[in-house]
């Protein structure tokens, strides 16, 4: 058996499938439909309204295209060509008909005479080779996005399935039409640690690299998967596209309690500043996501791109410590470390270390005094390519990124044999770790 009767094989079998579940679900008003044969000239053929396209499937998978999936960036007014190498694996002749076919649910479709495929017909014998020269040209008119089109070479090509890259013989082909952006975005996003009641300032820092002025309008925007709301109840059914996916949950505070205030353009060579102020409700509790839209005047950026990412975190203060259980088999020393981390925090001017209360209470259930042993700052720092902007703070250089910072505290008590309890109230920090090592006296 081929490898063309088992795929005509396997296409019976899906629409026999299709079939069986079809009557299931019709129930007593199902009407069963004549057996269609399918043979390896059937282009496509309709079983209880399905479509399938077995036997074009079948015709392009005679050949072997390299590469099946092409990207490239191109500014308007430029072009790039690439070669696509076609084998023919069937034991006869085969004629290709290269064409560009429209990939259908983009967001930008590509029009037919950005590309062109030479030669444009080409007869293969059994197991030859044939090279075709692919030639993408982008007019000057062409408008900053991402497309996408596929390279049929094969004449009989089910233009509504080709959804997906490596679909038999064909080339997936994405083009990404860009012009350089003049303005910089040096804050992609703010995330903070917030507490109820207390003022933040935070800065957006922009840079205009080009020769020509640059209109900004910032604006905060709802976030697409949380409403602007503090009461979830109170959201219409109609917007229920703006839910988060996970479940229903209010903001922390609303828009109100952020003002954001800054310059209506940056002219050439000059750096602005976007101030955003936060003033956190008596009452707040949870978290608030947001976006800040920049709006800028620049057609090198993107919507997305020019998009502000807002996260704040209400910190809530525990009313009680955590307490650990532990057994000491012997005398001896035992070492407690307590760990936190801060991973890509905005560094705002009110921002504190973590630091921790620690109690130890004997097998007697009286209080122990732990001693401080030592204090450790750490933290982890890319340098070279960067390849996204750091936050403008004291002491950064745009050649280093901070990704993360820890913080350790560790002490030690000298113990005598039976159940411990150590006990920690946390503060300015949501987690932290904690190790316990126990060593015996000698």
């Amino acid at each position: 058996m081929n490898r063309s009767q088992l795929i005509i094989y396997g296409s019976i079998a899906v629409l026999l499938v299709y079939m069986t579940g079809a009557t299931a679900f019709a129930g007593d008003a199902a009407v069963s439909e004549p057996a269609v044969a399918i043979t390896e000239k059937v282009i496509s053929s309709t079983v209880g309204g399905a479509v399938s396209n077995a036997g074009t499937i079948t015709e392009m998978d005679t050949i072997r295209v390299d590469p099946s999936y092409y990207y490239t960036m191109l500014q308007p007014g430029t072009s790039e060509n690439f070669t696509v190498t076609v084998t023919n694996k069937e034991d006869v002749a085969v004629t290709l008909h290269p064409r560009l076919v429209v990939t259908p649910y983009t967001y930008s479709y590509m029009d037919e005479s950005w590309v062109t495929i030479t030669p444009s017909e080409k007869a293969l014998e059994a197991g030859e080779k044939a090279q075709f020269e692919v030639k993408v040209s982008i007019p000057e008119d062409a408008k900053v996005g991402n497309y996408a089109a596929t390279l049929a070479f094969m004449e009989n090509v089910p233009e509504g399935d080709i959804l997906y890259q490596g679909f038999p013989g064909t080339v997936q082909l994405n083009v990404d039409v860009w012009i350089p952006p003049q303005v910089q975005i040096l804050t992609t996003y703010i995330y903070d640690r917030v507490e109820a009641g207390k003022v933040y300032n935070y800065e957006i820092v922009l840079k205009n690299t080009g020769d020509s002025e640059i209109a900004i309008d910032p604006k905060l925007v709802e976030n697409m998967y949380y409403p602007m709301v503090a009461d979830v109840s109170s959201v219409a059914v109609d917007a229920a596209a703006s839910m988060p996916y996970y479940g229903g949950y209010g903001q922390a505070f609303g828009t109100d309690a952020i003002t954001i205030s800054g310059p209506s353009s940056i002219k050439p060579g000059e750096t602005a500043v976007v101030n955003v102020k936060l003033e956190v409700p008596d009452d707040a509790q949870g978290d608030f996501s947001g976006n800040i839209d920049l709006n800028i005047d620049d057609p090198g950026i993107r919507e997305y791109e020019g998009m502000v990412s807002l996260n704040f975190h209400v910190a809530v203060q525990p009313e009680k410590p955590y307490e650990i259980p532990f057994k000491v088999n012997g005398n001896g020393t035992v070492t407690i470390e307590l760990r936190s981390y801060i991973y890509d925090m905005y560094v705002s001017s009110s921002s504190r270390d973590p630091y921790f209360e620690v109690k130890l209470i004997n097998p007697q259930g009286k209080e122990v005094e732990a001693v401080q042993e030592a204090l450790q700052y750490g933290g982890m720092v890319t340098l070279g390519s960067i390849s996204y902007p750091v936050f403008k703070t004291s002491g950064n250089n745009p050649e280093y990124q901070s990704n993360s910072q820890n913080y350790v505290e560790t002490y030690t008590v000298q113990a005598s044999a039976g159940q411990w309890i150590l006990s920690v109230m946390p503060h300015n920090t949501e987690s932290f770790e904690y190790s316990i090592n126990i060593e015996p006296s000698r």
